[in-house]
Order: structure tokens, then C-alpha cells, then sequence
């Protein structure tokens, strides 16, 4: 190593004092060189290692960052002398002479002689120590926020599993059907319903237990954007294209990439943005606003129409094409007041979680409750129902739960009719043959126990049944 500069200044001088660690071994793997650097690496002298009747693997032990001995034909220098290239890079944990770790990199660089056979290898060393530290303290918040998203999914599925969807009729029984249908595929689909008939949280059963569960759930509501800026939020624009200056978007299309894209009052898309929807779900692709090229984009998308499916069918609310390609799935909520059956079902689960959330404990409900959430027929649907009874909940502060407690601000009326006037003869009869056939629900057909229930006697509970034409054979002894 005495080859000299034009200056004068040796090349073993250089390297010598350079801040790197730099060593040059031989074939048998001994120490030919050995700078100041790697003294200070290794806690070994140049005289200690130049004089040792040991190979470098032998003074020296390197391991991988898997932890494996680099010893041997496993030493990245043995492969270059086997003429297997002409260099090589290793990171790898040394052990220095005062027994501690450090970690360093390596760059290993084949020196041939005049034959062009291999004849020494030069390394050329730099402490990673900080590096790796800083390296092991981003593995380890990327494994905590790992875990912890996992943690949040696992929450979202507990929250918007199937037993999350409180119901007991036949109708929504036949809505689950389909939603274990959705969740095995991954196709479009079209959900309608009246506004608060529950179309997110069945989106969000399908997404958070179907094949999309770990990728993105990207919910949009046409009805918060102006039409005109309903395909910038869905498509997104390129830069400069609504000014100098402003930056590109991408969309939420794209955004939803490899999940679900759940788009709810689809139908207040205009026919040109519909178009452009269906051709960016057919190509699995999408043309940013101001752009000619496509953009790869293939999100699940699950569409909502807040009406019923036989007055989509009959509109032109949706295009023939794009409706044809969102119902592979086709799914329709039932309003409230054609399953009053659940409600029950529905306001002990409200009780339930608002019990967990305030001092006051409501353990009984007044049998008037019962009289007045049957009789009326929920225009905005479960919403409104959990609306009523949150706002029940913070009117009083005891254990039961008072008719006195429960404001609707609509008039009572028969079920299904939406005048709200109504003769006051078949309003009473109407609340009174759905107070006693709630009770019956809630003790599996026991008359006594309804009876006992509505604070009436079984006879009675009789007599009435007979005047509302809900007479059986059985009679109280």
C-alpha cells in the first residue's frame, strides 16, 4: 500500500486517516491493512490484527441482522475470492474487544492481480450504530401502529357485526341474508331505503366482515357537495386545474383504491358524472378532471338511494346502465313503522348504550312508552326512534323510563298513514290492539304474564281482546 499520489502523499497515508474503516485482507482472510477507523471500530490495534496468526472471522466475530455467524463460506469477501463478483455489501453486528455490539456496513471490493485473479479484497466500513437504533425505533411504532389498526378493525368488525343489527322481522332477516351474500363477494352493490332506515351501518357490515375489510373505507354523501363539485371529489383533477397554483387531487375513487367506496344519494349524480362512474368501474381505471391519461383505480362500490326500490325502479333517478351494474346486489331496507315489531328490540339496545354512558340508569320502562312508540309510524325511521329516545334518557334522571319522558313532534295516527288526523275512536283501539301485542311478543304468547305486563287482569286482557277482534279460544279460568 505505498502507491503514491501526484502530490506526493502516499495512498496507505490516505486511507490511513479517512473516516470510513478501511482493512484489506488476503486470500486466507488475514489482515494486509488496517486504518485508524477500524481501530476505533473495533477496539483492535493495526499491530494487534496485522501480527495474529488468526483470519479476520477469528479475531473479529460479524453477524448478519438475522443473527447469523458471517464465518466461513458465508464471510461476503470468501465469495469474491471464489470469483463470484467483483464486490458485495453486508451490514452485519460486530463484537468489539470490549465485548460490545455495534453495527456497521460494509462495502467488500475484489483487488485482482496481473492475471486478473482474485489476489486481496478491500472493505470499507462505517458505523450504522445510530441508524439501526433509529431504524429499530421506527420498526417498533410501525409494529405498534400496525397493532393498533389491527386493534381498530377488530373494533370496527365487533361494532358493525351482524349481531350489531338489532332486529327480529322477517324482513330484515331476509336483509341479512343478502348482507352475508355481499360480504362473500366483491361485487357492486345498491342499497335504498328512506333516509334513517340504517344504509351506512349495512354498508359498513358488508365492508368491515367481506373480502375489503382490510383496506380503506372511503364513505361520500353527494348531498354535502354542489353538483359541480360532485366529480371532483369522486374523480379528482390534475394540478392547475382550478387555478394557477392549486394542487392535483386525487379523488376519493382512487382514494378508495382496493376497498369500498361507499356512495350514498347517488342519485343527485348528474347522467355525465353516472357515465363516468360506470366507465371507471367497468376499466377499473379513471381519467382525473383535466387529464388524458387513466389512472388505475379498482374500489368496491356500494351505492345508496334514499327511496324505496320500487320508486327507483319506476324513476329515472339512476341511468338504466349504471343501475344495471350496481344491482348485481340489490338490497332494501324496510322502514320502521312496517316492522314495529322491533322496536322493542331497538329501544333496549338504545337504553343499553346510553346506560353506559350517563349516571342515570334506566332498569324499567313505563308500559305507556310502549303505547306511545307503537302508535306512531316514524316518518324518519330507527333515526328518529333513536333521536326520541336519547332525548327521553336526558329528560329525567330515575331508573324508569316515563311516557311523560317521550316528546314526538309529529301527530299520533294509525301506522302507515301520514295525514297525521285520524278518527280518535281507531287511534285509541289502533294503540291498544299494538300495546297488547307488543306485551304478547315480549312474553312469548303468555297471556298471564302479558296481562301482568300491561297492569291489567288476565280477564280483562281478555275482554279487551274479544272488543279488538284479537279473540282466541283460550279462556281464564
Amino acid at each position: 500500500m505505498t502507491t503514491q499520489t501526484n502530490q506526493g502523499i502516499g495512498l496507505d497515508t490516505i486511507l490511513a486517516h479517512t473516516r470510513d474503516g478501511v482493512f484489506v485482507i488476503d486470500r486466507n482472510r488475514r489482515f494486509l491493512f488496517f486504518n485508524e477507523a477500524c481501530e476505533k471500530l473495533t477496539g483492535f490495534s493495526a499491530e494487534e490484527v496485522l501480527n495474529a496468526d488468526a483470519d479476520c472471522g477469528q479475531l473479529i466475530e460479524c453477524r448478519d441482522e438475522q443473527g447469523r455467524p458471517l464465518a466461513g463460506l458465508l464471510c461476503p469477501a470468501t465469495s469474491l475470492f471464489k470469483d463470484e463478483g467483483l464486490s458485495a455489501r453486508q451490514r452485519m453486528r460486530i463484537t468489539t474487544r470490549d465485548g460490545r455490539h455495534r453495527w456497521v456496513e460494509t462495502v467488500y471490493t475484489r483487488i485482482a492481480d496481473a492475471s486478473n485473479q482474485p489476489e486481496a479484497v478491500i472493505g470499507v466500513v462505517r458505523d450504522i450504530s445510530d441508524l439501526k437504533e433509529r431504524e429499530e425505533e421506527w420498526r417498533k411504532a410501525t409494529e405498534n401502529l400496525r397493532e393498533e389498526v389491527e386493534h381498530l378493525r377488530g373494533r370496527m368488525r365487533d361494532r358493525y357485526g351482524f349481531a350489531s343489527i338489532i332486529s327480529r322481522s322477517p324482513q330484515i332477516q331476509k336483509v341479512l341474508e343478502k348482507i352475508q351474500s355481499a360480504c362473500a363477494v366483491a361485487s357492486p352493490v345498491l342499497i335504498c331505503g328512506e333516509k334513517g332506515t340504517g344504509k351506512e351501518a349495512v354498508v359498513r357490515t358488508i365492508h368491515y366482515n367481506g373480502l375489503q375489510k382490510d383496506a380503506p373505507f372511503v364513505p361520500f354523501n353527494c348531498a354535502d357537495a354542489s353538483r359541480e363539485e360532485l366529480e371532483c371529489e369522486l374523480f379528482g383533477y390534475v394540478q392547475g386545474y382550478k387555478g394557477a397554483g392549486e394542487p392535483a387531487y386525487q379523488g376519493l375513487f382512487r382514494a378508495a383504491d382496493g376497498g369500498t367506496l361507499f356512495i350514498e344519494n347517488i342519485d343527485l349524480l348528474s347522467p355525465q358524472a353516472q357515465g363516468k362512474l360506470l366507465r371507471a368501474m367497468q376499466d377499473r381505471a379513471l381519467r382525473p378532471l383535466g387529464s388524458t391519461e387513466q389512472v388505475p383505480a379498482s374500489p368496491r362500490v356500494i351505492a345508496a338511494v334514499s327511496r324505496p326500490a320500487q320508486e327507483v325502479l319506476r324513476s329515472s333517478l339512476l341511468r338504466d346502465d349504471l343501475q344495471a351494474r350496481l344491482s348485481v346486489i340489490s338490497i332494501d331496507l324496510p322502514p320502521l313503522r312496517e316492522r314495529k315489531e322491533d322496536i322493542p328490540f331497538l329501544v333496549e339496545h338504545f337504553i343499553d348504550q346510553l346506560n353506559t354512558q350517563s349516571t342515570r340508569q334506566v332498569r324499567e320502562i313505563d308500559p305507556a312508552v310502549w303505547m306511545t312508540l307503537e302508535a306512531h309510524d316514524w316518518p324518519e325511521n330507527v333515526r328518529e326512534l333513536h333521536r326520541t329516545i336519547e332525548s327521553a334518557f336526558a329528560a329525567g334522571n330515575g331508573p324508569v323510563l316515563e311516557a311523560e319522558e317521550i316528546s314526538i313532534h309529529r301527530p299520533l295516527g294509525p301506522a302507515g298513514t301520514h295525514s297525521g288526523v285520524a278518527p280518535l275512536d281507531d287511534v285509541l283501539a289502533d294503540i291498544e290492539r299494538r300495546q297488547i301485542q307488543a306485551a304478547l311478543r315480549q312474553t312469548n304468547n303468555q297471556r298471564s304474564l302479558a296481562a301482568k305486563l300491561l297492569n291489567i287482569s288476565r280477564s280483562r286482557l281478555y275482554r279487551r281482546m274479544d272488543a279488538l277482534g284479537m279473540s282466541s279460544t283460550k279462556k281464564p279460568v
